[in-house]
């Protein structure tokens, strides 16, 4: 009996280090999750002197959240037939030192067409570089789909860049760019939730 019970003492600490290791490594850190209003993010000036940036306006909403009860909403107009885009922004000094990636949450609802597409920017350093996505990623109608930047020094998750340890100790902007390439009509809410950092 009493084997049993230090073999199963055993199991239980193996299983208990297991655990928390995994949960070290996977840490993260929830920048923004809009459940006490939209903590500072905003549409641009600049975005409403364009016409090809087509977000009309933001607000914090309850009815679709990826974690708690509250995402933000942007409500946007989408033509079809030319390119055009709806950004929302976070002036806010970050050092991310410690982080390896970027992410956010991003949910079309169901009635929402194919071929939406969404990518982040950051703007960095001293000169305010703006610094696009390498990639953009597509918004299915009806799921959640979750952006991911790499931060760590070589990334190649970033446009003309050179990503190192300094790229990520000054971070002065954080923007979320939906966007409709020549296709896509869409008039509508896109909900964002979930601005995380991630080691």
């Amino acid at each position: 009996m009493k084997k049993v019970l230090m073999v199963a003492a055993i199991v239980s600490l193996l299983f208990t280090g297991v655990a928390g290791a995994v949960e070290e490594t996977a840490e993260t850190t929830v920048l923004f999750d809009f459940e006490n209003g939209l903590q500072g993010w905003d549409i641009p000036d600049w975005a409403y002197e364009k016409p090809d940036h087509v977000q009309e306006r933001i607000a914090v909403s309850d009815k679709f959240s990826s974690e708690g009860t509250n995402s933000l909403q942007m409500d946007v107009s989408f033509p079809g037939g030319k390119w055009t885009g709806g950004i929302i922004e976070i002036m806010q000094f970050f050092d991310w030192s410690d982080y390896g990636k970027i992410a956010c949450d991003i949910y079309l609802p169901l009635d929402g067409p194919e071929g939406l597409k969404a990518a982040m920017i950051l703007t960095v350093g001293d000169k305010w570089k703006w610094v696009e996505m390498s990639r953009s990623y597509e918004l299915k109608p009806g799921e959640w789909v979750t952006l991911v930047g790499d931060l760590k020094p070589g990334s190649i998750d970033w446009r003309r860049v050179q990503v190192d340890d300094s790229f990520r100790q000054d971070i002065r902007k954080i923007d979320i760019r939906v966007f409709s390439n020549n296709k896509p009509a869409y008039t509508g809410p896109i909900y964002i939730d979930n601005v995380r950092i991630e080691k």
